[in-house]
Order: structure tokens, then C-alpha cells, then sequence
């Protein structure tokens, strides 16, 4: 079974939830580039999401960006803290991002009917495919 996110559906939550609307380009199957302009003299701020492994009990993505991106995280990621949920762990030092799906309260239920099984970029959607837990 795939749940289908379209890129446009990820981009207007994110417009409508922090005011900003990023362009998300896939690259291929494991790789997502993300990008934002804050203005239009700037440079455009550009971070390629990397899914390295997808399993049942954990999710593992890593990022790559420039250094000057990096610090930009690392204060993000300090600064949101207390929004990040249980089972999400942000590492800015390997870059990597590991979800623990089990430890993630709002997947609790959905996880009693489906196991996770891969995660793929297509052409305008994130395919997010699970199996029936029997």
C-alpha cells in the first residue's frame, strides 16, 4: 500500500503553518533538494534530504549543505527543540535524522495496522509505502 504526498500538499502545509514556501526538486528515488529564497537578491538557502534507510523500526535521512546552511541548522534545530517529537533525533554533527516510528505518539494507532516499509521520491510526490502488520 502507498500513501502519495503530493509536493504541493508539503508545500502549502508549510506555507500555511511557518509563512514561507520553499521549492522541493527530487533529484532521484533517495534524494530531495530543498530550497529557499528569503529574498530576491539572495542567495537561495538549499538543503538535498537523503533517505539511507527505511525499516519497520527506524527511519534514517541525512542532509547535505553548504557550511554556512549547517550553522543556520544547528540554531533551527536548537531553537524548535521542544517541537521536534519523541522518536525524532537531529544529529547536526553527522548531518543525520533518525526517526524512530514506534517512539512517535501520533503514529501509535496507524502502527497497530501498518509496518513501514520504504520511502521514495517521485517526480511530484513522496511515496510513503507500508504493509498490512498481519
Amino acid at each position: 500500500m502507498k500513501a502519495i504526498i503530493t509536493y504541493n500538499e508539503i508545500l502549502d502545509f508549510v506555507e500555511n503553518k511557518f509563512r514561507v514556501r520553499p521549492t522541493l526538486s527530487r533529484i532521484d528515488l533517495r534524494n530531495l533538494e530543498v530550497s529557499y529564497r528569503p529574498m530576491a537578491l539572495m542567495p537561495a538557502i538549499t538543503i538535498r534530504l537523503c533517505v539511507e534507510s527505511v525499516s519497520q523500526d527506524e527511519v534514517v535521512l541525512s542532509y547535505m549543505c553548504n557550511p554556512a546552511v549547517e550553522m543556520m541548522v544547528g540554531g533551527v534545530v536548537t531553537y524548535f527543540k521542544q517541537m521536534i517529537p519523541d522518536g525524532v533525533d537531529v544529529n547536526t554533527t553527522t548531518r543525520k535524522v533518525n526517526i524512530y516510528p514506534q517512539r512517535i505518539e501520533q503514529l501509535n494507532k496507524a502502527l497497530n495496522y501498518v509496518v513501514l516499509s520504504d520511502i521514495v521520491f517521485e517526480e511530484d510526490s513522496v511515496n510513503v509505502v507500508v504493509l498490512i502488520n498481519v
